[in-house]
């Protein structure tokens, strides 16, 4: 099993473990040159095997595509408009999620998710999953600069040079987003 292999199939159980995908939600990629490898449609993020990742060409479309996520568009459309990206996690984190229908941005304020994510776009589109409206969004978000993103009544896409840095990213905005949450509640109770 190559490396690349390795790293989508450790990251998919920590995001599970984590409670930051549904049993089958969520999905994950590596680029590799023109390729990239991505996990398959329908598979369970936490329980990935070998056989659960397809490698496909990032530049054309084949018959293969079909076996791929669902959000095989937005991963292409990711690498295709931002060269310095290597990985893209995809993921259903239940707190930031519920505050994407709330806020228009998401702004921590807890000092790791100042100083990991400071802000974060919420990003509304009319067809939230594996449309290219969609890929053209949350690319275009990428190229301003954000680590992360919220897509409304979806979950969130964060990228990085390295699949452990766009995990980090997730993890830290569900991290920031539960403070922030909390904060919320509290502070509501003493009014």
């Amino acid at each position: 099993m190559n490396d690349i292999i390795q790293q989508i199939i450790f990251t998919g159980r920590v995001l599970h473990e984590l409670k930051l995908v549904s049993s089958h939600g969520g999905n994950l990629s590596i680029k590799d040159g023109e390729y990239l490898y991505i996990t398959k449609t329908g598979r369970m993020a936490g329980f990935l095997t070998e056989e659960d990742i397809i490698k496909l060409p990032i530049y054309k479309e084949t018959e293969q595509d079909k076996e791929a996520s669902i959000e095989l568009i937005v991963h292409r459309q990711i690498y295709k408009d931002n060269p310095s990206i290597n990985a893209v996690v995809h993921a259903h984190p239940i707190t930031a999620t519920a505050l994407g229908y709330f806020l228009r941005e998401f702004i921590p304020m807890d000092i790791e998710g100042e100083l990991f994510i400071k802000k974060v776009p919420i990003l509304e589109v009319e067809k939230p999953s594996a449309s290219l409206e969609l890929a053209i969004g949350v690319s275009k978000l990428f190229q301003e600069g954000y680590k992360i993103c919220i897509v409304k009544n979806h979950g969130s896409f964060s990228i990085g040079k390295t699949i452990n840095e766009a995990l980090k990213y997730t993890s830290t905005l569900e991290n920031s987003a539960e403070i922030f949450y909390k904060w919320m509640s509290l502070k509501k109770m003493q009014s």
